[in-house]
């Protein structure tokens, strides 16, 4: 599998982005042609200080070439475009292939 992170950074409004999130944004990524499976939350670290990252998403396709078709398409696209309503800070975005 392939896999996709979303890391999103603390926003100023927390609960504004959750509802978001939860309401608007997953709606759009479940759209997403070639996603296999999801799955996202909010990280807390061992230690108790402040994770770096306040959401995390993971989503899988069955290969690179598959996940790029997907972000690609109308509707790929749009989920992306959704990312600055909740999160105007941006995310990044990494991608790797599971061992």
């Amino acid at each position: 599998m392939h896999k996709m992170i979303v890391l999103y950074p603390k926003p100023d409004d927390p609960a504004q982005f959750k509802k978001h999130y939860r309401d608007t944004h997953v709606p759009l990524v479940k759209k997403i042609p070639g996603l296999k499976s999801y799955s996202y939350g909010y990280p807390a670290t061992l230690d108790g200080k402040e994770p770096p990252h306040f959401c995390m998403f993971v989503g899988e396709f069955d290969s690179p070439a598959a996940m790029q078709a997907a972000m690609g398409s109308a509707e790929g696209k749009a989920a992306v475009a959704d990312i600055p309503n909740y999160s105007p800070k941006g995310a990044t975005v990494v991608h790797m292939q599971s061992e």
